[in-house]
């Protein structure tokens, strides 16, 4: 496996589309692989999608994806070569073909409830395989480039999910043989591909890494929502409105192709962390017109979106973490990925116990409290920790964690000695770094004044009389 912190992109970090169309060529186009295993999930759980809501297959599937997941992850520890080696390639695209013919041949020619599990069963181990492959290769990744392949993927993995909703089961059998095989084969030329490169900035260290609970509770909640509301409204893929499936698949086209034209376009700084804040919202739209107007299908189209946009969300922030930290690339994904399939696994099981389409007032309410939460706890953009993601595409110079370590180790220890409590030891953090009272005051949302009774009573337990003689304190520590 390709250390993640030792190799970059094959194309430099500030890349346009004209760099991109002269790299073209089947080693660029192999970079955008994902979109194989994002599609033959979806052809998957369509075609096992036999219940009404279709709530069997996904709760199955996503709750052994979220095995699979943590499991895998934990085999690389002692197989590093888990997720590149030859036979294990063989056995995945194998595996993945011949799954999809037992998952067909179950529904159509055995009718058997117990192979149709068992292929289930099987398809996820298979997804969760090739999705920690490819996490295994944009983890070796600059953003940017991340950005770039995985918005492509996802224009070519809508499309082909547009295709497999015109043709018949038989041929839809075929596509899902050939996505897997394909997946195996393009993620391993796209390893081979990468070139080496300058080692990443180490971002995510041990005194930061805490603060990423909070991203990991958003993309649960954000999951367990979307579930629910596609157990309710969306059910089966094969059985919704032509129109309303086609203009889903348009939408994530639409909006995947907007990103690529800010970021690689025009080469414009982009706040990513700003998206999750549209995916909430069109998350809070939905339920509002699920609440309103549930005889409009049309808008069903608005959650599907919204799916999407979580999707790539977390692909893009488990890159980023894995590319800028020791952890290794398939923990990373490993756990990233059981917070989201393990809620959704949930929140399907969740929407079973509603009559499909017949929620009420009162669950709408608590749906919307949780986004409201998430909101004002989870995604704070001027949070200490989560402000290292997607530095990159903000355009702002962000300094390596490393460079504040010791400075952070050293305050918490001077903090304990002298009974300082948990903001005020964050307080003097910050004013150790040279921060302001007015930045400090901005960042931990308080007032001055609040930041000035602070930082009275850290002089007074520490007997120190300036900002000065504070850092002072703080650096003879270390010695």
């Amino acid at each position: 496996m390709t250390n993640s912190n030792t190799a970059s992109a094959a194309l430099p970090d500030n890349f346009t589309l004209i760099d991109l169309a002269k790299s073209g060529g089947w080693k660029a186009f192999a970079s955008t692989g994902i979109a194989c295993p994002l599609s033959w999930g979806f052809i998957i759980n369509a075609i096992g999608a036999t219940e009404p809501t279709g709530q069997i297959p996904w709760t199955v599937s996503y709750l052994v994806l979220a095995v699979a997941v943590i499991a895998f992850a934990a085999i690389s520890r002692s197989i590093p070569a888990f997720f590149t080696s030859q036979s294990m390639e063989l056995i995945a695209a194998v595996l993945g073909a011949a799954s999809t013919v037992f998952m067909v041949l179950s529904f159509t020619v055995f009718d058997s409830v117990s192979i149709q599990y068992l292929t289930t069963i099987l398809c996820a181990c298979v997804l969760g395989w090739l999705y920690l492959q490819w996490g295994t290769f944009y983890a070796q990744l600059g953003l940017r480039s991340t950005v770039c392949y995985l918005f492509l993927a996802n224009i070519g993995g809508s499309t082909i999910k547009a295709f497999s909703h015109f043709i018949p089961i038989w041929g839809q059998c075929l596509l899902g043989m050939a996505l897997p095989v394909l997946s195996v084969v393009m993620c391993k030329i796209a390893i081979e591909n990468a070139r080496k490169g300058a080692n990443p900035t180490m971002r995510f260290e041990s005194h930061n890494m805490r603060g990423l609970w909070k991203v990991a509770v958003a993309i649960a909640a954000f999951s367990f929502v979307v579930a629910f509301l596609v157990g309710q409204f969306l059910g089966n893929q094969n059985s919704i409105p032509v129109a309303d499936f086609l203009m889903s698949r348009l939408f994530e086209i639409a909006i995947s192709a907007i990103v690529l034209f800010i970021t690689v376009g025009l080469n414009k700084p982009f706040n990513f962390s700003q998206l999750w804040r549209i995916a909430l919202l069109v998350l809070a739209l939905d339920l509002l017109t699920q609440a309103a107007f549930p005889e409009i299908t049309i808008l069903r189209c608005v959650e599907s979106s919204a799916w999407d946009l979580i999707v790539l969300f977390a692909w893009l922030t488990l890159s980023d973490i894995a590319h800028h930290s020791k952890l290794s690339a398939p923990w990373v994904f490993g756990i990233g990925w059981a917070c989201y399939t393990a809620p959704f696994a949930i929140g399907s099981i969740a929407a079973s116990a509603y009559p499909a389409g017949a929620i009420d007032a009162s669950v709408i309410v608590a749906l919307m409290f949780v986004l409201v939460l998430l909101s004002t706890f989870c995604l704070e953009l001027r949070d200490q920790d989560t402000k290292w993601l997607f530095a990159e595409l903000r355009g702002e110079p962000v300094s390596e964690p490393s460079d504040f370590r010791s400075i952070d180790e050293r305050c918490e220890e001077v903090g304990k000695q002298h009974g300082l409590t948990p903001r005020e030891l964050e307080i003097m953090q910050l004013l150790c770094k040279g921060r302001t009272k007015a930045y400090i005051a901005e960042t931990l949302y308080l007032t001055e004044n609040t930041v000035k009774g602070h930082t009275k009573h850290i002089y007074s337990k520490l007997d120190v009389h300036s900002k000065q003689e504070l850092m002072d304190m703080v650096e003879k520590s270390a010695s």
